[in-house]
């Protein structure tokens, strides 16, 4: 058996591909990727699943082999399993907090009390403020963002904007929150001290969280203000005729989020959700556990007389959550092959004439972090890769490594959820059922704060210099 620290060794002797060999695995995945996604309206899945498979190919006939090749995969795979995890559990949540009643309950008292002129403006605060406390963008998604959607189609609020609104909050607050795995990743990379990292961020993300807090608000008053109120009975008596609707259901979200805001893991809190639902189910609805049990595999499945009603309560389980798990582990594999046998790093090489300007090199960052989010659809992978690539640039150019954590967070993980295929895109329309291409234009937060981060690097706005090279380990510490 070769141990780790032989595979390792081997690795380091790995020289950079040629660029023209780096480059047909990025080539043909695009080609692939592109013709299964807009001609043939398939999912991305076996795209990348080829792209991983040439890679290999590419790096075998490089020399490199096999016990590298596989390591490459195994070492990127193996450092996302808490996460899909986390997903495979947000989807029995999801499932177990509908059937219990938790959602149908925010939905039903929301359609009490919000106001459609300040639905869009209020869901983005309140998904900015989930997801602050809970660290988890998905976790605001598949809680509050359920029940936003069916609330803002009770208002006759169409669902692309209600989609924007939720998905902008939710992604803005798990950029700012400390508990948050992504925010924890990035800066980690780089060896940049955390609260240095999210601080630093706030110069870009404030002004496009304040846009569009002001974007939604017009909407709200010139498109939502006028006429008579939405009819919302329909919601209102779907609810009360399925689920037995009472204030004691907003316990278990609310023991949630203490529980994470003391810090407790995401995991163990979620599962405590998980199980909190369970006892609602079991104690409010009347449910059994052979019942209950189904719920966390599958999801609800609501039969009624109102088709239209049933298909925004059918949610959740953990066989949701099937294809999101899937598509990581592919893409995966793919970004990880060609990250350790140095096909990236021979594409960065050859990028690096490029950045010769803080401001070219701020924006060629972002653009390389969107790539690598479409190649591998993957946001990690979209944040440790360029991170890993560009970080002896910004030394060169004399650059704190916090610009550069700044970076890839606007280009790898806002963008994650624009891009169709891509993880967070997949997650966003498995849980609250409207499409990329449907909700982009509405979430303005996640497009607009690359543009920002690339302004500000072109005139040299909050770019932080370096102190000298010997006092900068410490500084970033």
């Amino acid at each position: 058996m070769i141990k780790q620290d032989e595979i390792s060794t081997k690795q380091d002797h790995i020289s950079t591909p040629p660029i023209w060999l780096a480059l047909i695995p990025v080539i043909v995945t695009a080609i692939v990727l592109g013709y299964s996604v807009f001609v043939l309206d398939t999912q991305p899945h076996f795209s990348l699943f080829i792209g991983a498979v040439v890679a290999g190919l590419c790096a075998h006939f490089y020399g490199v082999s096999w016990l590298n090749i596989k390591e490459g995969f195994k070492q990127a795979i193996a450092r996302t399993i808490p996460s899909l995890i986390i997903l495979l559990i947000i989807g029995m949540l999801i499932g177990v907090w509908i059937a219990s009643g938790i959602v149908p309950a925010m939905m039903y008292y929301g359609l009490q009390f919000i106001v459609a002129r300040w639905f869009l403006p209020s869901m983005l605060l309140l998904c900015s403020a989930m997801a602050v406390i809970t660290g988890s963008s998905w976790a605001t998604l598949g809680t509050i963002g359920v029940a936003a959607m069916g609330i803002g189609e009770g208002l006759g609020i169409p669902p692309a904007m209600t989609a924007g609104a939720v998905v902008s909050g939710a992604f803005f607050g798990d950029k700012i929150s400390p508990m948050s795995d992504s925010t924890n990743l990035t800066p980690s990379v780089l060896g940049v001290n955390l609260f240095d990292h999210v601080k630093h961020m706030l110069y870009t993300t404030l002004p496009s969280f304040a846009i569009s807090l002001g974007f939604f608000t017009i909407i709200g008053f010139m498109t939502l203000g006028s006429g008579h109120a939405p009819d919302v009975s329909v919601y209102t008596e779907y609810i009360q005729q399925n689920f037995a609707i009472t204030p004691w259901l907003f316990i278990p979200p609310v023991i949630v989020i203490v529980m994470i805001s003391f810090k407790i893991p995401a995991i163990p809190s979620l599962i405590a959700g998980v199980f909190l639902g369970g006892f609602a189910y079991l104690i409010f609805q009347g449910g059994s556990l052979g019942e209950l049990s189904d719920i966390i595999h599958t999801g609800l499945v609501m039969e009624t007389h109102n088709p239209k009603m049933d298909l925004l309560f059918s949610r959740g389980g953990m066989e949701s959550m099937y294809s999101v798990v899937i598509l990581a582990l592919v893409s995966l594999a793919l970004g990880g092959i060609m990250n350790y046998t140095g096909m990236l790093h021979s594409v960065v090489l050859s990028m690096s004439r490029l950045l010769n300007t803080v401001g070219t090199m701020t924006a060629t960052v972002i653009g390389t972090s969107i790539f690598v989010n479409m190649i591998t659809a993957n946001s990690y992978l979209a944040v440790i890769l360029p991170g890993q690539m560009f970080e002896e640039c910004y030394r060169n150019q004399k650059l704190k490594l916090k610009n550069l954590t700044r970076t890839l967070e606007a280009g790898g993980t806002l963008t994650g959820p624009l891009i169709p295929w891509n993880s967070s895109g997949i997650f966003v329309y498995l849980t609250i059922g409207v499409p990329v291409v449907q909700y982009f234009p509405y979430a303005i937060l996640c497009w607009l704060t690359s543009i920002i981060v690339i302004v500000f690097g072109y005139l040299n706005i909050s770019m932080d210099k370096a102190k000298a090279p010997q006092e900068e380990p410490e500084d970033q510490q």
